[in-house]
């Protein structure tokens, strides 16, 4: 892999017993990390048997930034197709540097994971396992458009 490899984490494995393997993946990985979603974060900490909920450079190397899930992960791709609409909340600070990371890297790996976040669970929308994963398909989608090699693996 390039200098320029990215790997993003997205949320926790579905099945528990994946977490470990997914984590392994994730430190094995050259170049630049990114963490979405506040539960990936705490899985990682626990994985690595952290003292702490948010993992950091020191205990993950390449770590450079740690955002919320689906919102970011929306955000971003409405920055990379230029529709952010001017009637839509601002993208946030965590969006655009998700969004310079991508544009910057060479190649890209995913590693996301499809547990259901059980507290973010609603009757009257879809899971949000389902939204994360079809932005998570967008996002791969448009940066292949983009020239990148992008690497996608479902836990």
């Amino acid at each position: 892999m390039s200098e320029k490899h990215l790997t993003l984490l997205i949320g926790p494995a579905k099945y528990p017993e994946d977490d470990r393997r997914m984590v392994s993946m994730f430190l094995e990985e050259p170049g630049k990390k990114i963490i979405c979603g506040s539960s990936a974060a705490n899985m990682v900490s626990s994985v690595l048997s952290l003292q702490k909920e948010t993992p950091d450079a020191d205990s993950v190397p390449g770590l450079c930034l740690i955002t919320d899930g689906t919102l970011i992960l929306s955000q971003v791709l409405e920055i990379l197709l230029g529709s952010h609409e001017s009637q839509e909340p601002p993208a946030t600070w965590d969006a655009k540097m998700l969004s310079s990371s991508l544009l910057e890297a060479e190649s890209i790996s995913f590693l996301i994971g499809m547990a259901v976040n059980k507290s973010q669970r609603s009757l009257s929308l879809p899971a949000k396992t389902v939204v994360k994963s079809r932005f998570a398909r967008e996002l791969v989608d448009l940066l292949k458009e983009k020239g990148k090699k992008v690497m996608v693996e479902y836990f």
